[in-house]
């Protein structure tokens, strides 16, 4: 860590929108917030970003009613140009009035009003891309950067003509990772001493997941093992239906997690989509999984995405369109009831982890000030 003096400076992070924007630049936040920087997160009017700011009244939120970028030929782009134009100048004015030192955009349809206005008012900016192939949100606001911020190695490629581009990883915020209170098997109702399977089929379009999965409850039965399955609202009677016929199976089905931290802590293999903020808190909590790439996420990035981990042997992927029950529980009992198998992956995604990427971004920041 850079421990050079720095006096207090006011750093506006845009991360609205989206959870994957949203709570790595809560995470960035706090990192800058506890060295004495002012800190100010910009939101959109997405209820998750409400309510992701009410879980941590220590931050200063503010919203902008930013909006979505239509098709060219789309007749909301009229409504669309002129809020951005709006937004703008609202993002100008702030910056003047508050006397903001930097702008870090985390991606997204929220960032490019901030970014372009610190640009135009002179201050210091900075992107960063979780994914490993950028989103055209952050093709664009490379334009306005000082600084491009990649979370995996492959996206730095799709920045190549930038002048300057770091790969610094995804960060995790710090409540994630501090040592929990309560017992994490407790929490749950499940058996420390048995595998735990983790199902995380509440994130976008999951449905395949979740159907899958209950399809394959029989097997599942067979193999002594737990599952804890967060199965969304959309899907969750559906699920707990399906569990509900397997009593022998030891569960936990939810249609939320408010405690992720605990539920990573109780995993001993994951079931997941390949967000970039998922695959951060699996390398940041050691759990090998089996990574089911939405299909129709931009781009195909979450293809991307798990191909990284996949390489490294840290995880299995597993193409939607080629998901059954068959093979996916064939998967889980090579991995689960395979101690060498699973201990190897453990260790690969271990490896994945930044655990101080959060600290690295302020330390950049902090560079870019003292220019």
């Amino acid at each position: 860590m850079n421990t050079s003096p720095l006096s207090s400076a006011h750093i506006l992070i845009a991360c609205g929108g989206t959870g994957g924007h949203l709570f790595p630049g809560i995470a960035v936040g706090e990192a800058l917030a506890s060295r004495g920087h002012r800190v100010t997160l910009l939101i959109s009017e997405k209820k998750i970003d409400a309510i992701a700011a009410s879980g941590h009244p220590g931050m200063r939120f503010e919203k902008m009613p930013f909006l979505a970028m239509p098709r060219l030929c789309s007749p909301r782009m009229p409504r669309f140009l002129l809020g951005l134009w709006r937004g703008i100048r609202a993002c100008r004015r702030l910056i003047r009035e508050e006397k903001v030192d930097a702008v870090l955009g985390m991606g997204g349809f929220t960032s490019f009003a901030p970014l372009y206005a610190g640009r135009r008012e002179h201050r210091h900016t900075f992107i960063h891309e979780s994914n490993a192939v950028p989103g055209k949100a952050n093709r664009l606001n490379a334009r306005y950067a000082d600084t491009v911020l990649c979370g995996l190695a492959p996206c730095a490629g799709h920045f190549a003509s930038h002048r300057d581009v770091r790969v610094i990883g995804t960060p995790v915020r710090a409540a994630m990772k501090e040592s929990p209170t309560e017992d994490p098997h407790a929490f749950f109702k499940l058996d420390p001493r048995r595998k735990t399977l983790l199902v995380m089929g509440g994130s976008q379009g999951a449905r395949g997941v979740n159907r899958a999965i209950c399809l394959g409850l029989d097997a599942l039965e067979s193999m002594d093992l737990q599952v804890l399955h967060i199965a969304g609202p959309g899907d969750y009677e559906e699920v707990r239906d399906a569990y509900a016929r397997h009593p022998l199976l030891s569960q936990h089905v939810a249609a939320f997690c408010h405690r992720m931290d605990l539920a990573w802590r109780v995993a001993d293999l994951a079931i997941a989509r390949s967000g970039a903020s998922t695959m951060a808190e699996l390398a940041c909590f050691g759990v090998p999984s089996l990574l089911i790439p939405y299909p129709h996420a931009a781009d195909d990035h979450q293809t991307r995405n798990a191909e990284v981990f996949a390489a490294a042997g840290a995880a299995r992927l597993m193409p939607e369109n080629d998901l059954n029950p068959e093979r996916l529980s064939q998967a889980i009992r090579e991995i689960l009831l395979d101690p060498a198998r699973e201990a190897a992956m453990r260790e690969a995604v271990r490896a994945q982890d930044k655990p101080d990427c959060a600290e690295r971004i302020a330390d950049l920041m902090e560079a870019g000030l003292r220019r």
